[in-house]
């Protein structure tokens, strides 16, 4: 799958994930004041860099993790497949 630097950013958003700009974008997922998972994004534009490392950095098959770029995976149904794989 391909991926645009914008989609991963949207990602991002629609998460409520906080980005601390450094050498690469940071952005960190917290539930309940805890983190659970951080991803890294190369500054720039076009397409991401290693989209399969994205995925896995998000915990999601790739199926999921489509639905998750292309919008049909909401916050509460993300939080809600983490919880079943024991990461919250």
């Amino acid at each position: 799958m391909q991926l645009k630097t914008k989609e991963v950013e949207r990602i991002y958003n629609k998460l409520g994930m906080p980005v601390k700009e450094t050498h690469h974008k940071r952005a960190c997922f917290y539930y309940g004041g805890k983190l659970i998972i951080t991803t890294r994004l190369s500054h720039g534009s076009g397409d991401a860099k290693a989209p399969d490392k994205i995925r896995g950095d998000f915990k999601l098959n790739e199926e999921d993790f489509k639905r998750l770029v292309e919008c049909p995976l909401c916050l509460d149904e993300y939080t809600q497949i983490l919880k079943k794989k024991g990461f919250i």
